[in-house]
């Protein structure tokens, strides 16, 4: 949760005599502008969002769980607050719908009215607004289903049933096919790439020629084990070889996978399947709940883990089976020093090299370096929550705009910068910052094929690029046999379809 204590704006109050939506905004997922008419007879949840905050992105699973309680008694209304000025644009809101497939009423509010008018002050705010348009409750921060379900019942007391309620004007927007769906993870071994296709929920093997060699997990929301065929993931990011097998960060099932190279099998190594905030202990592996696992990092035989939601680093140990918070405070900021009081910001790519760990921060653009096996965190790129945006030079100087991915090569660390939609390099011999290639859609991730190719992952443009160096020419990089993967039936958790 970002707390913006500056951008507050009137009181509550001021929204308690009802509400109605400023015009000129630009709506999602309905055919016109909702207004009072409606609205009204029904509980509306107002979720004030950022894209790329990850405690809004939690919010999600739980406000479906509401729409199938409530039905359409509710309705869940998503209010883009922008924090970054590239989640301003209609372009950067669609493909944040599209990415994580909402279905309910979305509207971009680029100048932050409705924030000021119920006076949020952090992201994710939810305001809850009854029947006859009169303000319920406020909830910030990250909200369970529990803790929603009885305040929205509690409005829906007196309300009309759904059957004397005015047809909502709905219009979803279409999910496009193709081979690669927001691709946010690739590793590179001497002789394969691996590829995060997380909006397929697999993963892709191929050559160093891009020849296709295996799939793996079939498709399916869910976390099976087993061979290739029957494994399942659940929005699956960051990837990393080690000794034989390549290890997977499988985000949404909050679950760390190990996938046997040779034997063509997927087991779970770490997470009990909860998410939760843990930010202190030490846990069994398999038993700890994680929070949103993001990216994967080996050195000297430990596996380290850029745990999102906790703005951590977390670390496994194979050989004791346990798994726990290893840097940072679980408080969201950009502060250096030992690693038990520093401060991550949401923490997603991560690379080695030698015995320093690399992170990318994107919630405070920018690039930190952790001492290995001590534990010293410093920044080398990055000034704070609310400092972004697009600035070569000198490395104190450079920024960034929600960076999410980082990879080392030759003597420099390679940034995919991913709201300035640009790979950008850190020279760690001059401490200047440059960039690379611009012009693309949403980098996710970065990694070395070779010391004068890189590949990218493009979340939005759905492909892989190869960038040559040093002249940043970009080419797709495409994988002989990939295609769109066919429509299979999948089942819920609970055997429904």
């Amino acid at each position: 949760m970002i707390v913006a204590g500056l951008m507050a704006g009137t009181h509550r109050a001021h929204a308690e005599r009802g509400f109605t939506f400023p015009a000129g905004l630009a709506w999602f997922n309905v055919t016109h502008p909702l207004d009072g008419q409606d609205l009204r007879g029904r509980a509306v949840l107002l979720d004030f969002f950022t894209p790329g905050c990850i405690n809004c992105i939690h919010m999600l699973p739980v406000e479906q769980q509401l729409e199938a309680k409530f039905g359409t008694r509710l309705l869940v209304i998503g209010i883009d607050s922008p924090k970054f000025a590239a989640s301003k644009t209609r372009e950067g809101l669609l493909s944040f719908i599209q990415r994580y497939d909402l279905r309910h009423p979305v509207v971009l509010d680029p100048e932050m009215s409705l924030w000021q008018a119920y006076g949020v002050q952090a992201w994710p705010t939810l305001i809850l607004v009854g029947p006859e348009g009169d303000v319920r409750g406020q909830f910030i921060g990250e909200q369970s289903y529990e803790q929603l379900a009885s305040p929205i019942d509690a409005a829906l007391k007196d309300a009309p049933p759904a059957s004397r309620l005015a047809k909502l004007p709905l219009r979803p927007l279409a999910l496009q096919s193709r081979n690669l769906a927001t691709p946010a993870g690739i590793a590179v071994s001497p002789s394969q790439v691996a590829i995060a296709d997380t909006g397929h929920n697999r993963i892709v093997l191929a050559n160093h020629a891009g020849k296709l060699i295996a799939m793996v997990g079939n498709g399916c929301a869910g976390n099976a084990d087993g061979d290739y065929a029957h494994a399942e993931f659940n929005r699956p990011h960051g990837l990393a070889f080690h000794d034989g097998a390549l290890y997977v960060a499988d985000t949404d099932n909050q679950l760390i996978r190990r996938i046997d190279l040779a034997r063509h099998t997927v087991t779970t190594i770490a997470g009990s399947g909860r998410r939760d905030f843990m930010i202190r202990g030490d846990f069994p592996a398999r038993e700890a709940p994680l929070n949103s696992p993001w990216d994967l990092a080996w050195h000297d035989g430990m596996l380290y883990v850029s745990m999102a939601g906790d703005h951590q680093l977390w670390r496994y140990d194979p050989a004791t089976g346990r798994i726990g918070p290893w840097a940072g405070t679980g408080e969201e900021g950009l502060r250096d020093g030992a690693r038990g009081d520093a401060q991550f910001a949401q923490p997603s790519g991560l690379s080695v090299q030698g015995d320093t760990l690399y992170d990318a921060d994107p919630e405070s653009s920018s690039v930190r370096a952790i001492a290995l096996p001590g534990g010293n965190v410093t920044t080398l790129v990055g000034q704070g929550l609310f400092d972004f945006g697009l600035r070569d030079g000198y490395a104190s100087h450079a920024l960034l705009q929600h960076a999410e991915g980082i990879a080392w090569n030759d003597g420099s660390l390679y940034i995919a910068d991913t709201f300035n939609n640009a790979l950008r390099k850190l020279d760690l011999a001059t401490h200047r910052v440059g960039t690379v290639a611009a012009l693309l859609d949403r980098p996710l991730a970065v990694a070395a094929l070779a010391p004068d190719t890189l590949l990218v992952a493009e979340g939005d443009g759905n492909r892989i690029d190869a960038v040559h160096l040093p002249d940043g020419k970009v080419q797709p990089w495409r994988i002989d046999g990939l295609n769109v993967p066919m429509v299979k039936a999948c089942t819920t958790r609970d055997g429904t379809p």
